[in-house]
C-alpha cells in the first residue's frame, strides 16, 4: 500500500482593490504535514512549522491575522528552504502520495520553490487532490470545502480551521475515513480520467464558439 503525505499550507494573499506590489505572488508562511502509511494506516511523521515569507512579508500581515497568526510566531519561522528539506525528507518519489484539499497547494510550492530558485522535491504525478477525489466519489457537480465534507461523513475532527496542522490532520481522518467506507484509488484515477476528458471539450467547444463569434 502506498503511503500518503498530507498538507496543508497557509500562505499570503494580496485581496486589496490597489496597491497590489508588481510581481507579488503568494508565500506560504505555516505548514501542517502528516505522513500516514501501514495497514491500517497510521501517522510515522509530522510538520508544523510557521515560515518566514522572504519576497513580501509586508504584505503577510492580513494573512496571519487570519490564519491567527502572530509577530511571535514568526520570530520561530523557519526559511523557505528549511521547510523544502523537512517536506523531502517525509516523501518518496514514486511511492508517496502528495494529499491536499484542492489544487492550491501544490501551486504555492512549486511558485516558492521557483522564486527562491529551488527544485520542487515533489512530483506532480504523486499529487492527490482530495477535494476533487471527494466529488467525483460523491458524484457532486461541485467542490465541498473540507469543514463541510467532514461533517457529511462525520469524522472526528480536532483543532482549529485554518490552521495548518489542523487542517492537514483533519484532512488525513478524511481520507481514512473515505477507505474505510469503500473509495479506491484507481477508481479515483479511472473518475478523474473522464472527469478531465468531459472538462477539456467542454472548454474546446467554449473555444469553438469563441472563435466563431471573431469571425462574424
Amino acid at each position: 500500500m502506498k503511503k500518503f503525505l498530507v498538507v496543508d499550507y497557509e500562505f499570503t494573499t494580496y485581496e486589496r482593490p490597489v496597491g497590489r506590489p508588481r510581481g507579488f505572488f503568494s508565500e506560504i508562511i505555516e505548514i501542517g504535514a502528516v505522513k500516514l502509511e501501514g495497514e491500517p494506516l497510521a501517522e510515522s511523521g509530522r510538520i508544523q512549522d510557521f515560515v518566514k515569507p522572504k519576497f513580501f512579508p509586508k504584505q503577510a500581515k492580513d494573512s496571519m491575522n487570519f490564519c491567527m497568526i502572530t509577530p511571535k510566531d514568526m520570530e520561530k519561522a523557519i526559511e523557505f528552504p528549511t521547510m523544502v528539506e523537512e517536506l523531502a525528507k517525509l516523501y518518496e518519489a514514486g511511492e508517496t502520495y502528495f494529499v491536499a484539499w484542492g489544487t492550491e497547494d501544490y501551486r504555492v510550492l512549486q511558485a516558492g520553490c521557483e522564486h527562491h530558485k529551488l527544485a520542487n522535491p515533489i512530483q506532480q504525478e504523486d499529487y492527490l487532490d482530495l477535494a476533487l477525489a471527494y466529488r467525483l466519489w460523491k458524484g457532486d457537480d461541485y467542490t465541498t470545502g473540507l469543514k463541510r465534507a467532514t461533517e457529511e461523513q462525520e469524522v472526528d475532527t480536532a483543532g482549529l480551521w485554518h490552521t495548518a496542522f489542523d487542517d492537514a490532520n483533519n484532512t488525513g481522518k478524511l481520507l481514512i475515513d473515505m477507505l474505510a467506507k469503500g473509495w479506491k484509488l484507481e477508481d479515483f484515477f479511472a473518475a478523474r480520467e473522464v472527469y478531465e476528458a468531459e472538462r477539456a471539450a467542454r472548454k474546446a467547444e467554449r473555444e469553438k464558439h469563441r472563435s466563431g463569434y471573431r469571425r462574424w
